[in-house]
C-alpha cells in the first residue's frame, strides 16, 4: 500500500471511531469531523509536495578546465572632463556678450564671451608711447659716437688741439727773437702763459670728448636696450590682450561650469559681470575625452594601479558599458567632507576611451557611475566553484573524483584571488580533474524537511 493511501486509511479510521462514540452533541461532532479532515489533508499536501525533503540535494560536478578570471573591485564615482582645455580671461574687462550655456556642446573657434576694451586701448596707446621713446633712445645710443653730443665735444677737442699747435709756434718764433735780442722777455713769458693755458684748455676738451663717447658705451647702452624690450614685450602683451577681446573656444567639446575649488564667482558668466585677468570662464570637455572621479578606502588604494582596466556603466546611460583605465591614484587621502564623512578616502580618475556618437550622446558629465575596477587577471587560471571548497586557506581542500574508481577523495589546494563566481586554485588541482561538491540544502527544502 502506498503511503498516501496509508494515509487516507488512518485518517478513516480515525474519523469512525471518533464518531462512533456515543453523548457527542452533532454540532460538536461536525466539527471534530471537519477538524480531523483539515489536518489530514495539510499532512498529505506536504508529503505531496515534498516527497522527500530531507533526502539528500542531488551531487554537482565540474571538469576544471584553463579559463580566463577576473578579480575587480567595485565603487560608485562621477563622469566628469577628462581630456580638456581651460578657458580663461585675458584681462581684466567687463563681460559685454555671451555666447554659450554651460554644459552645451561648442564647436573650435566659437565665440564664448566678448571683453569690453575702452580701459585696454588706453593702456595700449601709452605702452605704444614708452615704446617709441624706448626705440629712439636706443636709436641714438647705437649712433652715439655720429651723434651730436659726442660731435660738438670731438669738434671742441679739435679746436683746442689747433689753439695749442699755433702757439707752440708762436713760442719758437717768440724764443728765436729773444734770443736776437729783438722782443722783450715779457712777450716771449706771456707766449709761454697763454701756451699753457691753452693745454689745459686741451685737455678739458679731450676729457669732456672721452666722457661724452662713455655714455654711449657699456651700462648706458645696455639700459638702453633693456627699455626698448621691456616696452616692446608690454606692447605686444596688450596687443594680444586686445586681439583675445573675443574669447574663442579653443576646442570643441563640453562646456562646464569651473571646479568649486578653482571658480572665483559663484555666479554664472553673464553680460556686465567684471573678470579679472586669468580668471577661469569654463573648461571644455573634449569630445570623446571623458573621465570618471571616484574614490577609494585605505585598502582599495593600495590594489588600485595606474594602467588597469576598468568598467563602467551608469544608471543614466542604459545598458552601455564603457571601457577604460586608471589613470591616477591620489598619494594622499582626501579632506573629510559631508558626502565621505570621517572614513578615509583617496582620490582615483579613470579614464574613459573614446566614445562614439552615439555613447557621447548618451553620457553626460556629472551623472553616476558604476566603476569595475580589475585589479587581477589570469588569462589561464584553474578555476573552481566557491561551493567546492572546503575550509579556509592555508588548510582548504576540494573533493576530486577518480577516474577509475569514481570514487571522490579530498585534495588540500591552495587558493589564490577569490570572486563571486569562482575561486582561484594555484596548486593541487590539474586541467582534467573533476570537482564535485554537494550544494547545501536551501530554506525551502529545509522548511519543507520540518
Amino acid at each position: 500500500m502506498s503511503a498516501m493511501n496509508q494515509d487516507q486509511a488512518g485518517w478513516a479510521m480515525m474519523l469512525r471511531r471518533h464518531i462512533a462514540k456515543p453523548g457527542w452533541p452533532r454540532p460538536v461532532m461536525l466539527m471534530a469531523i471537519v477538524l480531523v479532515v483539515l489536518a489530514g489533508g495539510v499532512s498529505l499536501w506536504r508529503k505531496v509536495t515534498h516527497p522527500k525533503a530531507a533526502a539528500s540535494v542531488a551531487e554537482q560536478s565540474m571538469v576544471i578546465q584553463p579559463q580566463p578570471f577576473v578579480s575587480t573591485i567595485s565603487v560608485t564615482g562621477t563622469v566628469a572632463p577628462g581630456d580638456n582645455a581651460d578657458v580663461t580671461a585675458p584681462f581684466d574687462g567687463v563681460v559685454t556678450q555671451v555666447g554659450f550655456d554651460y554644459g552645451a556642446p561648442v564647436t573650435q573657434g566659437q565665440v564664448l564671451v566678448t571683453l569690453d576694451v575702452s580701459d585696454l586701448r588706453r593702456r595700449r596707446n601709452e605702452a605704444m608711447s614708452a615704446f617709441l621713446k624706448a626705440s629712439q633712445a636706443a636709436a641714438d645710443i647705437a649712433s652715439w659716437g655720429t651723434g651730436p653730443e659726442v660731435s660738438r665735444a670731438r669738434r671742441a677737442a679739435d679746436s683746442a688741439a689747433f689753439d695749442l699747435k699755433d702757439t707752440q709756434r708762436k713760442v719758437e718764433e717768440t724764443k728765436g727773437l729773444l734770443d736776437r735780442g729783438l722782443v722783450a722777455r715779457s712777450e716771449y713769458e706771456g707766449v709761454l702763459q697763454q701756451q699753457r693755458s691753452q693745454q689745459g684748455a686741451l685737455a678739458s676738451a679731450q676729457q669732456d670728448l672721452n666722457t661724452a663717447l662713455a655714455r654711449g658705451q657699456g651700462a648706458n647702452r645696455t639700459v638702453a636696450a633693456i627699455d626698448l624690450e621691456n616696452a616692446k614685450g608690454r606692447l605686444a602683451e596688450l596687443d594680444a590682450q586686445l586681439a583675445g577681446a573675443v574669447v574663442r573656444a579653443p576646442v570643441a567639446g563640453v562646456i562646464v561650469r569651473p571646479p568649486a575649488d578653482r571658480a572665483q564667482t559663484q555666479s554664472a558668466i553673464h553680460v556686465g559681470l567684471p573678470l579679472t585677468r586669468g580668471q577661469l570662464v569654463g573648461t571644455i570637455a573634449r569630445s570623446g575625452g571623458l573621465a570618471v572621479l571616484f574614490h577609494l578606502g585605505e585598502i582599495d588604494a593600495n590594489r588600485v594601479r595606474i594602467g588597469q582596466a576598468v568598467s563602467v556603466t551608469g544608471p543614466g546611460f542604459g545598458a552601455l558599458a564603457l571601457k577604460g583605465h586608471v589613470v591616477s591614484v591620489a598619494g594622499e587621502a582626501s579632506p573629510p567632507s559631508a558626502s565621505s564623512g570621517p572614513l578615509t578616502s583617496f582620490d582615483a580618475v579613470a579614464r574613459l576611451d573614446g566614445l562614439t556618437p552615439d555613447q557621447a550622446a548618451a553620457v553626460r558629465i556629472g551623472m553616476t557611475a558604476n566603476v569595475a575596477i580589475e585589479v587581477y587577471r589570469n588569462p589561464s587560471a584553474l578555476v573552481a566553484p566557491p561551493a567546492s571548497v572546503r575550509g579556509a586557506a592555508p588548510a582548504a581542500t576540494v573533493l576530486v573524483r577518480d577516474a577509475k574508481s569514481g570514487q571522490s577523495h579530498a585534495v588540500p589546494v591552495q587558493i589564490g584571488k577569490v570572486g563571486p563566481d569562482g575561486v582561484e586554485i594555484l596548486s593541487g588541482l590539474k586541467a582534467g580533474d573533476v570537482v564535485v561538491w554537494t550544494p547545501p540544502v536551501t530554506a525551502g527544502a529545509d522548511g519543507a524537511a520540518g
